[in-house]
Order: structure tokens, then sequence, then C-alpha cells
């Protein structure tokens, strides 16, 4: 049977619209995925971006690594299972309303069990990180400037991620999961997209199309009706030190601090510790959250540059991560000497912004001059957050869901 609602990709996005959506048990969701579909829940202290069944290395055009997450849940099973919303003031322009917002941000922290680490819980660099900058830690769910303790969705050590929520959705029989299905484009007639085609050449129509790819993915598939896309990043210092001991890192990142415009990120461990990276060095990560302005057009992606302001912020992170490690606090946990500087600037994952909602759709994601379709991931945040995207992108998700 033709579905009503047709989404594309069950990454973060995707696999709680369609457990909200089919809530209704008049409706007919069908999702499609391109990679497996079983629930992949790995351990906290190992980040799984070399996963082959799970991860998809993308190819920019400054030779700077993404990898994006595939498979049910998306990049929610092998991100850093950080889950923090961005400040109040970083939504006050947006086209949806402030109780509307913090109702769903509620929501989403409980469906995918977001919770602040725990003191007891913060591994060596974590704690020191919080002592050297004195007892004002903020806890509750709205970050503000200052320390900030990283709410995690979490289980038992292990990430809860989107296809946990979709497989609560499992049973319903209006819901359809499609596993190993790539879609390979858009079928439109006149102004309507009235379904896809898979790279095996089968269409599949549907009343409406939803296309939760992410922000890359959705490019790739939008650029055809649309045109060439921005897309913004954040871009990433790292500073470097080389730890006296082992280091106790239970997971990736648990405390960061909002200053300046920027997110000072002290990672548990060397990347290393968590993959099958080579040793580089314990990471601190110096994140200008203003965003760069790339391009997104078919297949290339370029994540562009941060301009000047963004590159002086960035130079002042740089400067304050570097005194911070070669002082006192971290006297005991620092090899002298060894505190250096990456030379490449990098980029966080956290592409977002191409079809921003209030201009290129409108805040239910509808695409603007297209009939029956709509798009609900990253792509359609509508400006730069203080905090990485995870938690808005499943917040808006399920705002969108319970106003269709």
């Amino acid at each position: 049977m033709t579905p009503d609602i047709l989404i594309v990709g069950a990454g973060s996005a995707g696999c709680v619209l369609a457990e909200r959506l089919s809530r209704d048990r008049r409706r007919r969701v069908t999702v499609l995925e391109r990679g497996p579909g079983e629930v992949f829940a790995a351990a906290l202290d190992c980040l799984p971006i070399d996963a082959a069944d799970r991860a998809v290395p993308i190819v920019e055009r400054g030779g700077r690594p993404i990898v994006r997450g595939t498979g049910v849940g998306g990049s929610s099973s092998i991100n850093g299972a950080y889950f923090l919303r961005g400040h109040r003031a970083d939504y006050t322009s947006w086209p949806w309303a402030a109780d509307d917002l913090d109702a769903a941000f509620d929501a989403a922290d409980a469906v995918m069990r977001a919770s602040p680490f725990a003191y007891d819980d913060l591994g060596d660099v974590a704690r020191t990180f919080e002592e050297a900058y004195g007892s004002g830690v903020n806890t509750r769910p709205w970050p503000s400037d200052g320390v900030n303790r990283v709410w995690s969705n979490r289980v038992d050590g292990a990430r809860w991620t989107a296809g946990h929520v979709l497989a609560a959705a499992a049973d319903r029989p209006g819901v359809t999961v499609r596993s190993g299905v790539e879609v390979a484009e858009l079928v439109t007639s006149g102004d309507a997209v009235t379904g896809v085609r898979t790279v095996t050449g089968e269409v599949i129509g549907a009343g409406e199309v939803i296309v939760c790819a992410g922000t890359l993915g959705t490019a790739r598939l939008l650029a055809p009706l649309v045109g060439p896309l921005p897309v913004h990043e954040h871009a990433e210092r790292i500073v470097r030190f080389t730890p006296r001991t082992v280091v106790r890192a239970p997971a990736l990142l648990q405390t960061v601090l909002h200053i300046d415009g920027m997110e000072i990120r002290p990672y548990g461990d060397d990347f290393a510790a968590f993959t099958s990276l080579e040793p580089a060095g314990v990471p601190i990560g110096v994140a200008d959250m203003a965003g760069t302005t790339g391009r997104l057009d078919g297949e290339t992606v370029d994540l562009g540059e941060p301009d000047a302001p963004s590159s002086a912020r960035l130079s002042r992170g740089v400067d304050t991560v570097v005194e911070l490690l070669n002082g006192k606090v971290f006297a005991d946990l620092v090899e002298p000497g060894s505190v250096r500087v990456d030379p490449v600037i990098g980029m966080s994952q956290h592409a977002w912004g191409s079809l921003p909602a209030g201009s290129a759709t409108d805040a239910d994601g509808r695409v603007n001059g297209w009939r029956r379709l709509r798009v609900v991931d990253g792509s359609i945040l509508p400006g730069p957050l203080r905090s990485g995207p995870h938690a808005t992108v499943v917040a808006l998700a399920t705002l969108i869901a319970s106003r269709s």
C-alpha cells in the first residue's frame, strides 16, 4: 500500500519523527534506511566512527575528514553521546514559540534518556578542567556562559540512540521500516514530489515525502530540485598534551566551557583510546560556534573556512587553553613541555543550516516551491547554536511531529 508518509533516513530526526507520527494509528508511515536495520548501542568508552557497517566517510573539498552514521539510529549510534541544548537566546528568532520549544526539548531529553554526567562519573581530564574553573558548574538543562556539565543520551554506560526510539514503534501496524534501501533521487510530477527512486530502480510512491537524511545526505537529494545549497560548520582547533600517567576516561566529552562565542572541549583522552586512530596526544578542542559558510552541490561538499573574526576567536581560545594546560591545576596531569597546537583547523562533524526554517522551508519543514515535500533534520536549523546540534535536531523532530 502507498504510505501516507515516506521518511527517507532513519537517523536521529527520522527515527523520532516516525515514532511520533505513527502514534496516530490511522497513518501509514514507511521509513527507508540505506544501512542496517538493527539497533546499535556501543559503550560510551568507544567511538565507533570506523565501524564498517555503521560509519560512512564523506569526501570534503578541503580534505577534512567527515564521518556520518548509517543504519537505524544514524549518527546517534556513533557520535560522542553529547546531547546539550543551545542557549535560550539562540532560539529567539527561530520560527517556533518558546513554550513549544521548551516542551519539545523536555520530551527529547526524556525519549533519548538524556541526563548530565554526575561529578563522580567524571574522568581525570574533565574533573581537572572543572577544578581549574572553580565551583560554578551548570548542570541544568539549559546551558549558559561558563562551565556546563554535558548532558548525554545513555543508559548503563552505553548510548541510547534514536534507533531505540524507533524500536518502540516496531509493532505498530502502520509502521514499515525498510533497511538496506538507498534512495537515489526524488520523483516529481510538476511541482509535487510523488515518491523516490532507489539505487536499484524501484519507485516508491507516497502521499508525502519527508527527507531526514542528515544535512549532507539531504543536500544530495534536494540539490537537483533547488540548486546548490549553503552549509555551516563549527571550525575547531585542537590543543594536545602528553599525560604524565594513564588517564581514566569513561566517555569522550563530559564537560565544556562556553566563552566568547566558543565551546572549549576537554576530551577525556587521546582519540586513540576511543577509536583505532593512531595516538596523537590528549586533545582539548576550541570550537568557534558562529559557524563557517560552505557549499553543497550534489556530491561536492565544501565546509568553508573561518572568517577573520572567527579566526581571531579561535586564536584567543587556543591561547587560553595553552595557558591553562601549562598552569598549576594541570601540573599533575600534563607532561612538561608537551603542549602543542595542531597546525590544521578541523571541523566538528556538525553540518547544519542548508535549508533554514523560516526562509527555505516553513516551520514544519515544507520546502518552498514544492508540494508534498518536507525536510526535517539539521538542514533546517535557522541559525547558529552555542552547543552542538544533536539535541536541537531531536527536539525539532519532536515539535514538528506534534504539529502534523
